[in-house]
């Protein structure tokens, strides 16, 4: 959000007896309708194009073991055919209007977005409501996006980073629901039965599950009052969600050694770190791009351009419900893989031990601006950001995260680094070539 402008010649008078601050205007407009829906409107005229973005508090946290996968496996079903529309119908009749549909799911929620010009709303939103409301889980749907489904599993696999980061969360969390993989597992997805499915879309997707996101060339109480009209009659009660176990602190080094057909070797470390309600999720995201967000993170420049023990190297932390994963990621040459992992440590000591620099303080949080300012450029962009606090976290997440950013200190940095990121206790997981 921009900041407020500085005014640079005061009265004197103003200055001895400063009036009150007036109050932001909120970028948006949030109702929760009668039946529990809540519906976000940000209206953005400098395009003709509007988003239209459902988030749903439904992912793998919520599942069973015995059911892990069927969050993503409904995500790819909700399309698939209503009451009102065929099977492919709803794909076709988007694309007729020279629109974009896609969905995702993740450890806390699976959001469908549709993007359209704003000509098209009532269109969109009729579609989206359809899906919502009347999906039907046909069975030769379901038999269809099963191979989809397990053709994903089958690239996950495929992927080094990409299954050694599953395998990561299975070795950090032994008791909270992250330890389960998002698209589940094989042997899961390939016995899920269609029942199975409806049952869980059922408990799921209801009005007070939701978030209706509205972002673009719209008029707000125009579309207001259309989305009380054509979504506020919805009554069907879900489970609300359940509070997940908390995951005991990490006493020990937990190591995973894959090997697999690949060439180079690739090593992820992860400690638990903070929840998106938390304080210290912010210096946690600042520490995150200090050390390995851009060409001059500390850890690239370190290992690799001038120790040259790592191809790449990167830094990640999931903003989520409860306390997610701050992972660094490495890819490493096999006879360099000891070295490479030895010298994160020593980077992370060094961190704990001596903190950042102001130079590394001012270029992560310029960095961050930059990333969130620019990912919000676009009504997709502020549709999906907007769902993804009100999901997450609250509305208030999003209009406060880069005042927040813009707070936090060397020490802040340095505190959470020391709270976080023990050197003697975390997880690690190396997929490195099989033994010849």
């Amino acid at each position: 959000m921009p900041a407020r402008t500085l005014v640079v010649f005061l009265l004197l008078a103003l200055l001895a007896h400063p009036a009150p601050a007036a109050p932001k205007a909120r970028p948006f407009t949030q109702e929760v309708l009668d039946n529990g829906l809540t519906v976000v409107v940000a209206e953005n005229h400098a395009t003709d194009v509007v988003a239209l973005n459902a988030w749903v508090k439904v992912g793998s946290r919520d599942e069973t073991d015995e059911l892990n996968g069927a969050a993503h496996f409904v995500e790819h079903l909700l399309f698939k055919g209503t009451r009102r529309r065929k099977a492919g119908e709803i794909s076709r009749e988007v694309e007729s209007i020279g629109g974009q549909l896609n969905a995702s799911t993740s450890f806390d929620y699976t959001q469908y977005y549709i993007v359209a010009s704003g000509r098209f709303f009532d269109r969109v939103l009729d579609i989206q409501a359809d899906a919502l409301m009347n999906s039907t889980f046909d069975p030769a749907e379901v038999d269809r996006e099963r191979t989809v489904v397990l053709q994903e599993l089958a690239l996950i696999e495929d992927s080094p980073g990409r299954s050694g980061i599953i395998q990561l969360y299975s070795a950090a969390y032994r008791a909270h629901p992250y330890r389960r993989s998002v698209g589940g597992q094989r042997e899961i997805i390939q016995r899920l039965t269609r029942d199975q499915l409806f049952e869980f879309y059922r408990t799921s997707y209801g009005p007070a599950n939701i978030t209706l996101v509205i972002a673009g060339d719209v008029a707000t109480a125009d579309v207001m009052a259309k989305v009380r009209r054509v979504l506020g009659p919805w009554r069907h009660a879900v489970q609300s969600r359940r509070a997940a176990p908390a995951e005991p602190p990490l006493s020990e080094v937990r190591r995973v050694v894959a090997a697999r057909d690949v060439r180079v070797a690739t090593i992820l470390m992860g400690w638990i770190g903070a929840d998106a309600r938390s304080p210290d999720h912010y210096a946690l995201d600042v520490l995150m791009y200090v050390l390995g967000q851009g060409r001059g993170a500390r850890l690239a420049r370190s290992l690799r351009d001038r120790q040259q023990l790592v191809q790449s190297v990167s830094v990640g932390f999931l903003t989520a419900v409860d306390p997610g994963l701050f992972v660094i990621q490495a890819v490493a040459e096999p006879q360099q893989q000891a070295r490479a992992e030895q010298a994160l440590l020593v980077e992370v000591a060094a961190l704990r031990d001596q903190g950042v620099t102001d130079d590394e303080l001012a270029r992560a949080r310029t960095l961050i601006e930059m990333d969130t300012l620019v990912s919000q450029h676009t009504s997709r962009g502020r549709a999906s950001a907007l769902g993804y606090a009100a999901t997450i976290a609250t509305l208030a997440y999003d209009e406060t995260y880069l005042d927040r950013i813009r707070a936090v200190t060397r020490d802040d940095v340095q505190r959470v680094a020391a709270r976080y990121l023990d050197p003697q206790r975390y997880a690690i997981v190396v997929v490195q070539p099989r033994a010849r």
